[in-house]
């Protein structure tokens, strides 16, 4: 009975928290999609960036390597960094092949605490936070910020410039960590949870 009554909070706190991890608006032309098949050009062809949301609630206890952990922070003087414990994962993508820049913000619903834009450390961060179902470029030369894009973050909000290479099609990729704050139905269960333990404790 105690075994079933804590799995049943324990499902309990991880459906109430669930309704945050997303992106909340992307400004246009830019647009938010479901998790693309392929994340790559010429898969995905808008002349414009794209943000998805990948995955939400992984617990990484060995740590990830971001480029970016200093909020506010920008590309432009990165503050490279180990992190650890929960995170929610999305991902913006821009296939640079019109010869013209993509400029704009991504808002998030919770916090953002690391942004991943170089080649390595996409590579080795598709396993880990790459949406389900999604094929990523991992291993492919120059997919991620290329020296002369932008990406600054401030709160909630990422805003990027992506500036193409004259002559070439370019493939830019940026994955943002969101630190998941619980829903306030989480948190009173949380509470119930407690007083539960400290009255079986007592019995």
């Amino acid at each position: 009975m105690k075994t079933a009554t804590h799995a049943a909070l324990f499902a309990s706190l991880l459906l109430a928290g669930s309704a945050h991890a997303i992106i909340t608006s992307v400004s246009l032309p830019n647009m938010q999609i479901a998790p693309p098949p392929i994340a790559n050009w010429p898969a995905i062809t808008f002349p414009d960036a794209v943000a998805w949301n990948e995955q939400q609630n992984v617990f990484v206890a060995s740590g990830v390597m971001a480029d970016l952990t200093v909020n506010p922070g920008n590309s432009g003087s990165p503050t490279p960094g180990m992190l650890v414990g929960l995170f929610d994962s999305h991902f913006i993508h821009w296939g640079a092949f019109t010869g013209v820049n993509a400029a704009g913000t991504v808002t998030f619903q919770d916090p953002i605490v690391a942004v991943i834009f170089s080649d390595n450390l996409l590579d080795v961060s598709d396993a880990t936070f790459g949406a389900f179902g999604t094929v990523y470029p991992t291993g492919q030369a120059q997919r991620g910020l290329a020296m002369q894009s932008f990406v600054s973050i401030l709160g909630n909000t990422l805003t990027f410039n992506f500036a193409p290479v004259a002559g070439a099609v370019e493939v830019e990729q940026v994955r943002v960590l969101t630190r998941p704050i619980p829903a306030p139905g989480a948190v009173a269960l949380a509470g119930l949870g407690g007083l539960l333990v400290a009255r079986r404790r007592r019995a």
